[in-house]
């Protein structure tokens, strides 16, 4: 893993020292600081809900602040997300990382101490399911297709589901939304059902402070 595939890494931990802008452009790269993410779960949840694999990280009191990167000429997709558990500041990227099955197109971060997979992500997949109707009606049918796979292969039916998106909803491809409980938070992230990546980042002592996820669109 070469760091000049990551050349958004200065922008990104530049903005994390200084959080006081909630969106900020840094040398071509547009940062913003969405979440915290919230709930009654002491870690959280990094997972596509229709998927097999997922990871945990832990919780910082009060709530996880997540960090999206996307282009400054293409704010619309972004291309990584950092979840910043701790205070301390990341200052490197791991030299590993691990990949992520994101099979649905859809990864989700929440802090729902249910042990099911969709559960915690009920409402967001019902959204995201309108969401990539509007989508195919515009011309990009295959993500729904995809994603109506998915859904068949969990066993979870759809039919009575809407289908006219909630104005806004992944107008950035991301959605912030209360999770099922009503006490905390759950985002959810449109990306390739090829999957994702996640390394750890570190601090000035090596110690890992926050997690990495790169997007391949």
């Amino acid at each position: 893993m070469f760091y000049d595939d990551y050349d958004y890494l200065p922008a990104l931990f530049t903005a994390v020292a200084d959080p006081s802008e909630v969106k900020r452009t840094v040398d071509g790269w547009r940062i913003e600081r969405v979440g915290p993410i919230q709930g009654a779960a002491d870690h959280c949840t990094i997972h596509d809900p229709l998927g097999w694999e997922g990871m945990n990280v832990r919780m910082r009191p009060g709530g996880t602040p997540v960090y999206l990167v996307s282009r400054e000429d293409a704010p619309a997709v972004p291309v990584a997300a950092l979840v910043h558990p701790t205070e301390t500041l990341p200052v490197r990227m791991d030299d590993c990382g691990d990949g992520l099955a994101t099979p649905s197109g859809l990864v989700v971060l929440h802090a729902d101490p249910s042990t099911t997979r969709i559960e915690p992500a009920a409402r967001m997949l019902e959204r995201t399911w309108a969401t990539l109707h509007a989508r195919a009606a515009e011309g990009s049918g295959w993500l729904l297709e995809n994603f109506r796979e998915s859904l068949r292969d969990a066993s979870v039916d759809p039919s009575d589901w809407p289908v006219d998106p909630i104005e806004g909803d992944f107008a950035n491809d991301w959605l912030m939304i209360p999770d099922e409980a009503g006490t905390g938070t759950v985002l959810g992230i449109l990306v390739s059902p090829d999957g994702c990546n996640t390394t750890a980042c570190l601090d000035a002592d090596g110690k890992t402070v926050a997690t990495l996820l790169t997007f391949d669109h």
